[in-house]
């Protein structure tokens, strides 16, 4: 059984080729200061806690994922309050797997940035966001029972939704939002009872309000969203990892590049700086290649 950690942060008039591209490199620009300065600013913490959230969903999803595609099983994954997860596995390519759990989430939001160079594309990537963290939670957060429970929740939720319906009559409308409720407190105690009642509360609320914002947002305010998600998760992943750096030179507590030392030999202090050095590779390529493309756009 491994276990892939990811601790707590130490007190942590346009031409019309351009219409649809909307202005990104703007978006980046106000995203990145916005990052900046939410981050230097004293008890902003409660303002990006769910954001934060997101980014750690990411980071073990990569866990998760690199398990699977490498042959093993996820046995869980969960998210805490304070904003540390850990994902336990069995079988898969260690050392992928303890390395994408930083680098995943630098290449999610790479990703993101790069395909969020196009208004049109914004709504959309909200949505497959929102998706993407709805599958995580329904298949990795319980292991492999995480899909049984989303039979009762998805019943839940359609008996709820029948239950606001005024044509049905009264008592039926009742029973449908009863049912629906014994329903959600037998899950919630199953929850409660494996530890993971927050990973799937946190979970459920972050893909709903990720899907909810990609329906309801306009299309530039939907822009700069994602642009900020993924500078938060590029900019996050970085600072994790710096912080990662600190635990492994001040302590043995477990995380990733204590995985990589056992496997490899070498000390975790050099896995953190690996990975720190990819990360800035690989999102330095990735701004390289936005401005490139903005640099292009206005010229054409």
């Amino acid at each position: 059984m491994n276990q892939f950690d990811f601790p707590k942060n130490f007190e942590t008039t346009a031409p019309a080729s351009d219409s649809k591209r909307g202005n990104p490199l703007a978006w980046l620009a106000l995203a990145t200061g916005l990052t900046l300065i939410l981050s230097a600013v004293p008890f902003a913490d409660w303002l990006t806690y769910p954001i934060r959230l997101f980014v750690t969903y990411i980071h073990e999803g990569g866990h998760a994922l690199a398990t699977i595609l490498t042959g093993g099983s996820v046995s869980s994954m969960t998210v805490d309050p304070n904003t540390s997860g850990l994902t336990m596995t069995r079988g898969g390519f260690g050392l992928l797997i303890s390395s994408a759990g930083y680098l995943g989430t630098t290449i999610f939001g790479a990703l993101v940035l790069l395909l969020a160079q196009r208004e049109s594309r914004a709504k959309w990537l909200l949505s497959a966001m929102g998706i993407i963290v709805l599958m995580m939670a329904a298949g990795f957060v319980n292991g492999g029972a995480s899909w049984l429970m989303m039979l009762p929740l998805a019943l839940a939720g359609a008996l709820w939704l029948g239950g606001m319906r005024r044509s049905f009559v009264s008592p039926v409308r009742w029973g449908m939002f009863g049912a629906s409720g014994v329903i959600l407190l037998g899950l919630v105690g199953i929850w409660a009872m494996t530890g993971t009642l927050f990973s799937m509360v946190t979970g459920l609320l972050l893909a709903g309000s990720l899907l909810f914002l990609g329906r309801v947002l306009p299309a530039s305010v939907a822009h700069f969203a994602v642009n900020f998600l993924a500078v938060q998760c590029c900019l996050n992943a970085l600072i994790d990892i710096k912080t990662l750096f600190l635990i492994s030179v001040s302590s043995n507590t477990h995380t990733d590049a204590q995985n990589m030392a056992k496997m490899t030999g070498l000390p975790p202090t050099l896995w953190a700086i690996i990975w720190g050095a990819m990360a800035v590779v690989i999102l330095g390529g990735t701004l390289w290649t936005v401005f490139q493309r903005g640099r292009t756009s206005r010229t054409t």
